[in-house]
């Protein structure tokens, strides 16, 4: 039996998550948005509110990543950390056109949270 090959056209942004997290959704894909043309609506609509949601599992506390306002080039993304659902009083919150510096920021406070530091 041969196995099909239907890979997208745009693979997800390879992140290093820790063990002690779970993945509620993903959708932080490779494009870059500082790549993108304002006129390639079709590519835009890969920047929604919502990106990336992990949870980590001890600790009840959600990192939410997306893109604000959705699919506009103009827009930014958008990290908030939240701690038992109380999204009125994030422990953190961060904001950036630059995916390359989202990436950094997320990696580290996976790190962090594991550690104990938002405790």
């Amino acid at each position: 039996m041969k196995i099909k090959s239907n890979s997208p056209q745009i693979k997800l942004h390879p992140l290093r998550i820790p063990s002690s997290w779970e993945v509620s959704y993903n959708s932080l894909v490779e494009l870059d948005p500082k790549d993108l043309e304002s006129n390639e609506k079709e590519k835009w609509f890969n920047y929604s509110e919502d990106l990336l949601q992990l949870k980590h599992v001890k600790y009840n506390i959600l990192l939410d990543v997306g893109w604000y306002p959705e699919a506009d080039p103009s827009g930014s993304f958008g990290l908030e950390l939240v701690k038992n659902t109380d999204w009125s009083n994030p422990l953190l919150s961060f904001s950036t056109a630059n995916k390359y510096e989202l990436i950094e920021q997320i990696e580290l406070i996976l790190w962090q949270v594991g550690e104990g530091d938002f405790n």
